[in-house]
């Protein structure tokens, strides 16, 4: 049982063990008005139904505080919040000096920018202090140079407007450094579009559960589960020959694609290469028919998985061989394929991040089968990303922090060293580098880099190595500076879509870097958090966003959580 004790604000900070976090069971609901055809009319109308989807995360922010979200101060948490529930944690969470309490959350869509202000009342006889404050939104502003378009874009994506009440509760227990419990509500009229008004009712209570320190036996135990569940659910999916796996001519349905992913996910989720249902899936596979680079980098990502098992025999080598050179068509014919190989679905004039990804992916994975891709093939794919890389957002105090430097002090209490160097923040868009890059393809990006860079070989790439391995740094560190798994940072328009994607990209950059930790932070122990918490009963994964299958974001998972990225060789810079 916790005792409270009572101090000033001035003396408490978080105390969360090194690179662990705060766990807490959580209690949320969001109502929601009809619409009404007034600010006043919608203030005193009945919140009865649910949320529009377009308000709130399809799921709730996982209910943890971990010591990398904490400021220097270790006195609030810090970064992208994800919705309305987030804002409330926020508040909650800070812990710093005074009673009065301001705070901004900047393009928090679809409300825009989002400010709270309001004070903190003395702790009661139980150590229970209360805020009252007001939060107001208003469409996102520009900011400095920023692309007068893509504001436009943001501020259409946005309400009119929101204001309204919001009250938390919390008790702190100051000697153990931590928030026990808080309940926030908020009590807000949203102006959705002139002479339309609904009123939004939002409550989020978290009460205490346990410190846990990083990657504890409890956390391990239950990642174990959740991949052993969630491989049982692919499985059963992909044996009942559901529509989605089936392709369909003349759009963009990727089924044999999302087959492979799954034989992918079965394979990395320890599940036997004799498997009935691993049999039969790739028999299947083998008979399909494969035209866009994204269902034939992942029949050959699958193929790889099971030559580690067992090598293939003469007709699966044959079959690497024929996909390869499909792959190697899919590309944008615009350009010298020898001198910058740009993937695309199909052959045609485009390209873009993620596609160049899968592209060196397939390429790896088909030469891991013993299928070695044509000379310079790398080589021009690594100058492609060069050239889309994002423009450098400042100079950081990069650090990368291997495996086996956290090896090397696990079982004490010493901090594992870290690599140090000076990077420029450059992130990826999905195709220009003039746009606004984001999490999933800034680490798709520099997840092709590293991929790239395992093949730069010969003699004559010695240069380009060079470059590839500083862009390397400088996509580390935008995606330290920008580091966050509650949301696909970087950019407010991306924030909560993909986002089962971008983990998976995370694990892959970070992964074949050999890192455990970015920044100080512990990636795979911030990310499993989040993921353990969104599985659903029945072993999958719920669809943060709408238009996301259930397949493809527990396929995501289960390979993120089963680190299914295999190291590439790099030069330690």
């Amino acid at each position: 049982m916790l005792v409270t004790a009572v101090a000033t604000a001035q003396q408490v900070r978080w105390n969360v063990p090194p690179a662990g976090a705060v766990e807490y069971s959580r209690d949320e609901r969001a109502l929601a008005s009809d619409v009404c055809d007034s600010a006043n009319a919608a203030r005193v109308a009945t919140a009865e139904r649910a949320a529009p989807t377009r308000y709130l995360s399809r799921l709730p922010p996982a209910p943890f505080v971990c010591d990398g979200e904490l400021d220097r101060e270790r006195r609030a948490v810090v970064g992208p919040v994800a919705d309305l529930r987030d804002v409330v944690r926020a508040v909650a969470c800070d812990l710093s000096p005074g009673r009065g309490a301001a705070a901004h959350f900047d393009r928090l869509l679809p409300f825009g920018d989002v400010a709270v202000t309001g004070s903190w009342s003395a702790p009661d006889g139980d150590g229970v202090e209360t805020l009252r404050g007001t939060l107001t939104a208003k469409p996102p502003g520009r900011d400095g140079n920023e692309d007068k378009a893509y504001v436009e874009r943001l501020k259409a994506l946005c309400v009119a407007g929101a204001k309204g009440e919001l009250q938390v509760t919390r008790k702190v227990d100051a000697a153990r450094g931590v928030v026990v419990s808080f309940a926030g509500h908020l009590d807000l009229v949203v102006e959705e579009d002139r002479r339309a008004f609904r009123r939004l009712i939002v409550d989020d209570t978290w009460q205490f559960e346990a410190v846990r320190e990083n990657q504890d036996f409890d956390f391990r135990r239950r990642v174990g589960e959740a991949i052993q569940r969630g491989t049982a659910w692919v499985r059963d999916a992909i044996d009942e020959r559901a529509s989605y796996l089936d392709d369909k001519r003349g759009d963009r349905n990727y089924g044999s694609g999302r087959l492979a992913l799954a034989l992918l996910t079965l394979l990395h989720g320890r599940l036997p290469a004799d498997d009935e249902v691993v049999q039969k899936g790739f028999a299947e596979l083998r008979k399909r028919r494969f035209d866009d680079a994204y269902s034939l980098a992942a029949a050959l990502m699958a193929m790889a998985a099971l030559h580690d098992r067992a090598p293939l025999d003469d007709k699966g080598v044959k079959l690497v061989e024929k996909w390869q050179k499909q792959l190697l068509g899919c590309v944008d014919p615009r350009v010298d394929a020898g001198e910058l190989l740009r993937f695309n679905y199909t052959a045609g004039p485009r390209y873009d991040t993620s596609l160049q990804q899968y592209g060196l992916l397939g390429l790896h994975a088909a030469d891991r089968c013993g299928v070695v891709a044509p000379e310079g093939a790398f080589a021009a794919a690594a100058r492609q990303l060069l050239a889309v890389q994002g423009a450098s957002g400042g100079q950081v105090a990069l650090q990368l922090t291997s495996h086996a430097q956290v090896d090397a002090v696990a079982g004490s209490d010493a901090v594992p060293d870290a690599d140090k160097r000076r990077a420029k923040a450059r992130g990826f868009a999905y195709q220009e580098p003039t746009e606004p890059p984001f999490g999933s393809m800034s680490a798709a990006g520099t997840s092709g880099l590293l991929l790239a860079l395992d093949h730069l070989d010969r003699p004559g790439d010695a240069s380009l190595r060079s470059s590839t391995e500083r862009a390397i740094d400088d996509g580390f560190a935008w995606l330290g500076e920008h580091f966050s798994v509650r949301v696909n940072p970087g950019d407010a328009e991306r924030a909560d879509n993909h986002y089962y994607y971008w983990l998976y990209c995370l694990e892959r950059c970070c992964e074949l870097r050999r890192l455990a930790r970015l920044q100080g932070r512990d990636w795979y122990y911030e990310g499993g958090l989040q993921l353990l918490s969104y599985q659903r009963p029945d072993g999958s994964f719920r669809a943060r966003h709408e238009s996301t299958l259930l397949l493809d974001s527990t396929c995501f998972a289960v390979l993120f959580l089963s680190k299914s990225s295999a190291p590439v060789v790099i030069t330690g810079r």
